[in-house]
């Protein structure tokens, strides 16, 4: 089935057209605009109706789903908590002009880059998301629109490297008209006219845009453009011919000094024993290369930790500090070993051209950089060892400090030192919550349900408290009235949210393990005791079970016996349980499907 978002959106079935009427054809961008990934129901509502949904919204959700899916067939999946189009099943357009915009940035030569964004914006047949009027998809119409332009300005510079700037004028002045605050536009505009011994005409477009800028904004234009400004009075042909946004670093054989770290999170609260744990850890000394792993369920916080902790350290890393998304979590970008070493090759200032094409290569040259040096090197969302292990420095002077959802046996490879964040305190919750809200709001007695009610997930917190303060009339107590009928919270225009972070960690589980999980979620209480708490089954096979929900921070061990389920996780596991077609005991389950899923299932 294919699906075309950049223009009238359309799905087809077997290359003939499906007519969809105007709510299915909401539905259907909603869910390919995130294909492969879980959308919940309350999501949904909330994106096809907004503030105005119907009197009864997820009987209409279902009704739709069923309506949608007799047309366009099985790869619309029902799964909990809502609903997903199978990626394997469809191909949208926007991923393949996302496709051919990465395939243009590691192009060996400008030509072949303008082949490739040529083909990226043939894909475009009119304004995004034409014909959809879902209020949640607004957002995303304004990102299409910004990735057109910006295809558009690549196009444009690599145009004008290959020599095409007498057939760019006509092209970049529409552009520049249609789109006159767009900085670089102007910028490419005044190189053409340059390169077309139009110099007085190029600064007449640096005085408008000057003008433009300062009347409406109050500002100068941005430093690039002064400079091909700059360079165009001097009369300096070689370098004006050269769009300063996208040159190539100049080839100098030195390594650069990376600063990479991204900006802290705000109202960061609490945390004072990890920061402490992780200044400890490096501040031992040793000649081995040691690894700093900090591990947590998704939502606490792990990032945000780390880049605090970090900034704070980056006076002892004087060579700089390099950051790496891995991407772990979401198999469709998680990032190959070779490609996490590319990034960091080219935070070391290698130029593209230059980085190896096999991973050995890259390792072996990532070694030889970083060697002898002071440098911390960040590898954010590790999913897996084999995605962190080649980061790993060579030498005791520089730092490697990974985070995970999963607890990754890193000692059996390197020196290592485990840091497991947990949910905050109540005091810290609170804390927090106040300096989102103001101290005055959490004065109301309904202060302590809506703690308890976070259950000290920092991103629970944080939703929360960025939706009380944007209704400042609201009482307290009806907001935490409405929290009691939600199962999670989330904010327009941001995918993330707890449940999501969870179910991600439930969707790798074994099915028995994932039996087993939803139900922990009816026990009476949080705590869990091997023996008490699930009589009749083989030890040995729970033992594992439990060892492979406590590998993805779903559980925790807190004692011989004895596990802990967080009252978050465990609000997702009751769930997760309402799906279950029985409630039988482990040991009969497995019994039915002659243990082989459990013993299939090693920790």
């Amino acid at each position: 089935m294919e699906i075309t978002l950049l223009g009238a959106t359309e799905a087809r079935v077997s290359g003939v057209s499906v007519s969809l009427s105007p709510l299915e054809r909401n539905l259907l961008a909603v869910l390919a605009l995130s294909k492969g990934t879980v959308i919940s129901t309350d999501r949904l509502i909330d994106c096809l109706w907004g503030d105005r949904p119907p009197a009864t919204p997820r009987s209409r959700v279902q009704g739709l789903v069923s309506s949608l899916r007799r047309k366009i067939g099985g790869a619309l999946v029902t799964r909990h908590p809502g609903y997903l189009l199978e990626a394997d099943e469809i191909a949208v357009d926007l991923d393949e002009c996302e496709d051919l915009a990465r395939q243009a940035r590691l192009a060996d030569s400008p030509a072949q880059a303008a082949q490739y964004l040529r083909e990226a914006l043939a894909l475009w047949r009119g304004e995004p998301l034409d014909g959809v009027s879902a209020p949640g998809t607004e957002f995303d119409r304004v990102r299409l629109e910004e990735l057109r332009l910006a295809l558009l300005e690549e196009r444009y510079a690599v145009d004008l490297e290959l020599g095409h700037h007498v057939d760019l004028v006509a092209e970049l002045t529409a552009a520049v008209s249609a789109h006159p605050l767009r900085e670089r536009l102007a910028g490419l505009l005044m190189l053409a006219l340059y390169r077309c011994n139009r110099q007085a005409d190029s600064l007449k477009v640096y005085q408008a845009l000057r003008d433009r800028l300062a009347e409406e904004l109050g500002s100068d234009p941005c430093a690039h453009v002064r400079e091909v400004h700059a360079m165009i009075l001097r009369g300096d042909e070689g370098t004006a011919a050269r769009d300063p946004a996208s040159a190539t670093p100049p080839k100098t054989g030195t390594v650069s000094r990376p600063a990479q770290l991204p900006a802290g999170v705000g109202h960061f609260t609490g945390r004072e024993t990890e920061l402490t744990q992780l200044t400890r850890v490096i501040a031992e000394t040793g000649n081995e290369s040691r690894v700093l792993m900090v591990s947590g369920a998704g939502g606490l916080g792990k990032t945000a930790l780390v880049v605090q902790w970090a900034h704070t350290v980056a006076d002892r890393f004087p060579d700089g500090q390099i950051f790496v998304d891995l991407h772990g979590q979401v198999p469709l970008q998680a990032l190959s070993p070779r490609d996490a070493l590319g990034a960091a090759l080219g935070a070391l200032g290698v130029p593209k051209a230059d980085i190896p094409v096999s991973a050995d290569e890259r390792a072996a040259l990532y070694r030889t950089l970083i060697s002898g040096r002071r440098m911390l090197v960040v590898a954010d969302d590790a999913g897996g060892l084999e995605q962190m292990l080649p980061l790993v420095p060579p030498a005791a002077t520089s730092q490697l400090v990974a985070t995970s959802r999963r607890r990754l046996a890193v000692a059996a490879h390197h020196a290592a030192q485990a840091v497991t964040v947990k949910p905050m305190t109540p005091q810290n919750s609170r804390d927090l919550l106040a300096r989102i809200v103001g101290a005055e709001r959490l004065r109301d007695p309904a202060a302590a349900e809506l703690v308890r009610w976070c259950g000290g997930w920092p991103l629970a917190i944080r939703i929360a408290g960025t939706r009380l303060a944007a209704r400042p009339w609201q009482p307290l107590s009806l907001f935490v009235e409405e929290l009691d009928d939600m199962s999670d919270l989330t904010l327009d225009g941001d995918p993330r949210s707890v449940r999501a972070a969870l179910a991600g960690a439930h969707m790798g589980l074994s099915p028995a393990a994932a039996h087993l999980f939803g139900r922990l979620g009816l026990n009476r209480t949080a705590s869990i005791h091997l023996n008490d708490d699930i009589p009749g089954s083989s030890r040995r096979r729970v033992r594992r079970l439990l060892d492979e929900l406590a590998a993805v921070h779903l559980i925790a061990e807190v004692g011989q016996d004895r596990y802990l389920i967080h009252e978050v996780v465990r609000r997702f596991a009751r769930q997760c349980a309402t799906e279950m077609a029985d409630r039988d005991s482990v040991d009969d389950w497995m019994r039915r499907s002659d243990g082989r899923v459990a013993d299939s299932q090693p920790i």
